[in-house]
């Protein structure tokens, strides 16, 4: 079952009954036009403007206590529900009822008493309307019997009462009873297929899928027989079908889903017109589908569409905007973008707490959904407390045992797990396992889940009889009711496989993995993220049952789990320069970088607007949101245009932008002689390294877990921060240890490899691995640094951000046609006191430089220290590769985000920042990293003196190579995290082939003997690599004894090499 549903409206349109007037004239007439027209259109306000003008007029002309007169109310209640006015309406709707009661219509007042039941629903007072609708259900029996057709309104009312409150089999009642009387009394098919609309929707909640699916398809073929080709202009033909798209989405049916959905929302289009409220409900359900087979960027683009249209129906604070707001947070909260979900589930929460109070049901769903959203940000103790808030508010209005309660009690059950409070975990969930075995039955495939959360439970504290048990019936549900592709499936095979991991039943493990794997590969998902254990448990899986002798089969397998294991942003931007690069022709390549520009300028006004959505009442600026949003579907519709042209100019452009995972055959071709790539992947209890030569490749087991290898990183981190102590404290035995523990494995295998291309994971993305020391040092030596067996005594190492990055390099990405050799920018006016003539390259920790996550530029003025020493160190750089230190240096007020951004920079082969770098890593939350720059008196938008990754990102560059020597431009957020930081992505993606970027604070004088030592070498040996050309650099630093901090890793060893080696 889709629980979610419940916060995807279908708009019902509720048709008029028009007051039969006795006394007719023009103006009724008009008025009684202008309603159906707006009835029919859905424009319930100039609806409910002719109603209110109505019942001016009948109530002059006759009174106010006539059945005309209650006709009028009645509708005027119908333009109030529609809009969402619900108080408004059941006041109307109690004036109509009360006159119908006087004249003794039963059959006018089952009508009105079915609407006013809907609004007292939407108000949470179920208990009014449940006894509305047991006195029409009374009212009715008694004056037609019980089985009358006319009383199927009121039991489907009844019936939704109890769909409501997720009671489905009581729900099931009510409908069965509805669908039999109109079928007895020969109804008209409309009402007909409308009950088994009903009915086969419930049907499907209650996960009786073949049942559901066979009646609302019954409901389609009805209409199709009794109307021919007008059936679908009928009321509900385009209901049905979205029902039966809702159903084949919870059965797993995805593509059925979406043809469904498509179908149905070209009809309410082409019957309502592209304003209609069901139009705007419609999208919003195909986006959720969309949502469902991992298509992102598509739901995303459907729900503001939504949204948008929500808003302008009924306006920015209505709870059916909140329906939209809550669907565009669970798409961001699928793609990681938890900060962006958590502001719109917030202003979710506000709409509901205004518009029905504190303790409503709508509530308490907000509140689990806003906890979802902290526990994703690792706000876990908020969550709990907003977990807890949501199951006292549901548990009230529901009762201890509902549908309701179960998902609420579900949710705090796992975030108690989470915690380790197991105890309070295991009660909730067994108790939510109850609810729903007892409410759905036993084989519902809600079960599944239920069914899965005790069991990872059981796994955690060692119950494995009962976890297998509970997995097994878990499987066979999902299965039987799911089929075995379904995400739910899925995921029960690898719990079952990581039962078979922890108790060593290895070979089952390997089969179940294999089979999950199979599953996905079979739906073309690649979102293995959905998974993302599965990959590195089915590398240990495959080493395990081999005892470490593959084939050449399994190697392969396991070298294409590697790769989606290693999946970065930083390949995906190497893969896109790439691929313009790769294109052909200059025109192409244009082409592609307006297609990725137009992407990027998307996703920029996309974060605006929802960042201004998520804004309290009194904060939202919706001339801004207008302007925003005006700009948005510009750019979507320029992307459009540019993407079909790219298509039909380009059509290899989507396989090199987005590669697919290599063979060891495509990697073995793609090396050089004397090279070896080495993949590492890193697990809770031992890792693995792949090896991969021209002759041959590996797989071998590393005995340190991920958890050792992120203390032991940070360890050796804690000894080269600081190049301007007098001597660093890093550790060589520790260091010696690391090189054992990873390379020690492969050393045979890549015996002889003179160069090295590392693709790193998790902390080890933290580390320069030339600074891993090779042989037993002698850590008495005063001189030991300088008599270390370095790693870069006897390799060249370069940093790959993935596999497929290789590819995209060697074979797509051409050298430089840049004629131009440097240029470089640096000393950037910062207005510290000019009393400090030098203070290092950081004096404060770059946090203190920021208010929450955004840059305090003042701050940045008194607090950063000027780099008055970078003027010189360009400069060398600069003459040394035959430019001009004074027209290709950009020192001073000439180094300005604006002289960056204006300059053209894709004719210079290096570019060099030698300048402060604000990283995310340093500062927790900050949403982009910059280089900065000079601060001008008086910034602006376009230039703050912060050079952000997407201003990067905006260059045109066609460099070989872009050097960053400013503070840890190479690491991730944090040891563990993704490879590179967002400065090196930014600069892969603007034109970069190979990136110098330093792991911590470089020293100035080091900087330009480094840099400038690599670019000689190059330039004396044009045919050795960038790689082996920084070895040498770095080897003649350490080997010259004019200070003996020269040796010093803290001094030679920040800069790694990302990129193209060779």
């Amino acid at each position: 079952m889709n629980r979610a549903r419940l916060f995807v409206a279908f708009l019902l349109v509720v048709l008029m009954s028009g007051p039969a007037l006795a006394q007719r004239g023009n103006d009724f007439d008009s008025l009684v036009a202008q309603m159906n027209a707006a009835t029919q259109a859905g424009r319930w306000a100039e609806g409910l403007a002719a109603a209110q003008k109505l019942e001016t007029l009948v109530r002059r002309r006759q009174g106010a206590d006539n059945m005309n007169y209650a006709g009028v109310l009645h509708n005027e209640g119908m333009y109030l529900h529609n809009l969402g006015r619900f108080p408004e309406a059941v006041d109307k709707l109690n004036a109509a009822l009360a006159i119908k009661l006087r004249n003794s219509d039963v059959a006018s007042t089952l009508r009105t008493s079915n609407i006013l039941v809907g609004s007292l629903g939407m108000l949470e007072r179920r208990a009014e309307a449940t006894a509305v609708a047991e006195r029409a259900l009374a009212l009715g029996t008694s004056a037609f019997g019980a089985n009358d057709g006319s009383l199927a309104g009121t039991l489907s009312a009844l019936g939704g009462l109890a769909r409501d409150n997720e009671n489905f089999k009581e729900a099931a009642g009510y409908l069965e009873r509805a669908l039999s009387a109109l079928q007895a009394a020969n109804a008209p098919p409309l009402d007909v297929a409308s009950a088994m609309d009903d009915l086969g929707d419930v049907y499907g909640l209650l996960g009786r899928f073949d049942d559901g699916e066979r009646l609302l398809k019954q409901g389609i073929e009805l209409l199709d027989r009794s109307f021919g080709k007008d059936a679908e202009t009928k009321l509900n033909y385009d209901k049905i079908l979205n029902d039966l798209g809702n159903l084949y989405l919870d059965a797993g049916r995805l593509a059925e889903a979406e043809a469904s959905m498509r179908r149905s929302l070209a009809i309410t289009r082409a019957r309502r017109g592209e304003t209609h409220p069901n139009v705007a409900a419609s999208t919003g359900n195909l986006a959720t589908v969309l949502e469902h087979e991992a298509r992102y960027a598509e739901a995303e683009k459907l729900y503001q569409q939504t949204l948008q249209a929500y808003e302008r129906i009924y306006g920015p604070n209505h709870p059916t905007t909140a329906i939209g707001l809550n669907n565009l947070a669970n798409a961001f909260s699928a793609q990681g973008k938890h900060e962006a979900a958590a502001g719109l589930q917030e202003r979710v929460l506000a709409i509901y707490e205004k518009s029905f109070g504190a303790d409503s049901p709508d509530v308490g769903r907000a509140l689990n959904n806003l906890a979802n959203s902290y526990s994703d940000l690792g706000r876990k103790e908020q969550a709990l407390g907003l977990y807890r808030r949501s199951l006292a508010v549901i548990e009230r209005k529901f009762g201890e045992g509902s549908g309701p309660t179960a998902v609420a009690a579900g949710s705090l059950g796992q975030a108690l797990m989470d915690a380790g409070q197991i105890d309070e975990a295991r009660r909730l969930l067994l108790r939510c396992l109850e609810i729903d075995e007892r409410v759905l039955g036993a084989a519902h495939p809600q079960l599944v889940k239920d069914l899965r959360a005790v069991a990872l439970l059981d796994l955690k504290t060692g119950n494995m009889a009962e976890a297998r048990g509970r997995l097994d019936r878990a499987l066979a549900i999902a299965q039987d009711r799911l089929g075995p592709r379904h995400r739910d499936s899925i995921a029960t095979m690898i719990n079952l496989a990581d039962a078979d991991r922890r108790e060593g039943k290895w070979p089952d493990a390997l089969a179940r993995l294999r089979l999950a794997a199979a599953a996905l590969n079979a739906e073309k998902n690649t979102q293995f993220v959905r998974f993302p254990e599965i990959d590195p448990w089915l590398i240990d899986a495959i080493w395990r049952v081999s005892d470490g002798k593959l084939d050449n089969a399994a190697k392969d397998e396991a070298f294409g789990a590697a790769q989606r294991a290693h999946e970065t942003s930083a390949g995906a931007a190497l893969s896109q320069m790439a691929a313009r690069f790769g294109a052909g022709n200059d025109a192409i390549a244009g082409l592609v970088r307006r297609q990725q520009d137009l992407k990027a300028n998307l996703e920029t006004l996309e974060k605006r607007v929802t960042s201004e959505l998520g804004q309290a009442d009194g904060k939202r600026n919706d001339a801004l949101i207008a302007s925003l949003r005006a700009q948005t579907a510009q750019t979507r519709k320029s992307l459009e245009d540019v993407s079909a042209q790219l298509d039909r100019s380009f059509p290899a452009y989507a396989e090199l932008s987005n590669p697919r995972p290599l063979s060891i055959a495509q990697t073995q071709g793609l090396l050089k002689p004397d090279e070896a790539l080495v993949a590492f992947i890193l697990r809770g209890d031992k890792s693995y390294a792949l090896a991969v030569t021209r002759e041959a490749s590996a797989l071998r087991q590393i005995a340190l877990g991920s958890r050792e290898i992120v203390d032991r990183v940070a360890h050796l981190r804690l000894g080269l921060g600081n190049p301007e102590a007098a001597q660093s404290s890093f550790d060589l035995d520790a260091s010696f240890e690391l090189y054992n523990a990873l390379f020690g494995p492969i050393s045979a295998d890549i015996s002889g490899k003179l160069k090295l291309l590392v693709v790193p994971a998790g902390a080890l993305t933290s580390l320069p691995f030339h600074v891993l020391v090779t042989k037993k040092p002698d850590t008495a030596s005063a001189d030991r640094f300088r008599q270390a067996a370095w790693l870069l005594n006897e390799r060249a190492i370069t940093v790959l951000p993935s596999v497929p990055s290789l590819r995209a390099l060697r074979s797509f990405a051409r050298d430089s046609r840049a004629q131009k050799p440097f240029i470089g920018f640096g000393d950037p006016v910062l207005r510290r006191s000019p009393s400090d003539k030098r203070a290092g390259r950081n004096v404060q920790p770059y946090p203190s430089y920021y208010d929450g996550t955004s840059v305090d530029i003042e701050r940045l003025r008194t607090g950063l220290p000027p780099l008055p020493e970078t003027a010189g160190e360009l400069q060398a750089v600069a003459l040394a590769l035959g430019a001009s230190p004074q027209d290709d240096v950009k020192l001073g007020s000439a180094a300005t985000v604006t002289s960056v951004s204006t300059l053209p920079l894709d004719q210079y082969r290096v570019v060099d920042f030698a300048t402060h770098g604000l990283v995310a890593g340093e500062v927790s939350g900050l949403s982009e990293p910059a280089l900065v720059l000079t601060l001008p008196d008086k910034p602006t938008s376009d230039d703050d003196g912060l050079l952000t990754a997407s201003r990067i990102a905006k260059l045109k560059l066609d460099a070989d190579w872009a050097v960053l020597s400013a503070c840890n431009t190479a690491a991730g957020d944090k040891p563990g995290a993704e490879g590179l930081s967002g400065l090196a992505r930014a600069f892969f993606y603007a034109g970069a082939r190979a990136l110098l970027v330093s792991h911590w604070p470089v020293d100035s004088d080091a900087a330009v003997r480094l840099t400038t030592g690599a670019f000689s070498e190059l330039a004396a040996h044009p045919g050795i690599g960038r790689a082996e050309a920084l070895r040498r650099s770095m080897k003649a630093l350490i080997a010259d004894r004019s200070s003996s901090r020269n040796a010093d890793p803290a001094v030679w060893a920040p800069f790694v090499l990302v990129g193209e080696g060779g």
